[in-house]
């Protein structure tokens, strides 16, 4: 492309420079240098099943909905723990 200016030449005019975009790098450090997972304690999985017990206890003494999702809860905490 050409214009003319007040001199009567003509010049090529300018385009704006093209945008060159470029990915961003993010790197994510974790704060720790180790994950410890540990087997539940002999005294933790008692005491789920004792929960358990009582849930299921209660669950035949005083029939509810509450006790029913009591009695479900307890369970499956007492399976995560085994």
């Amino acid at each position: 492309m050409t214009s003319e200016t007040d001199h009567g030449s003509a010049r090529p005019v300018r385009q704006p420079p093209e945008r060159i975009t470029s990915s961003t790098k993010v790197t994510v450090a974790f704060p720790f240098s180790r994950v410890k997972i540990e087997e539940p304690s002999e005294n933790l999985v008692a005491l789920t099943g004792l929960v358990q017990e009582l849930a299921q206890l209660l669950a035949e003494s005083a029939p509810s909905t509450k006790a029913d999702e009591l009695l479900r809860r307890a369970c499956d905490l007492a399976a995560a723990t085994h």
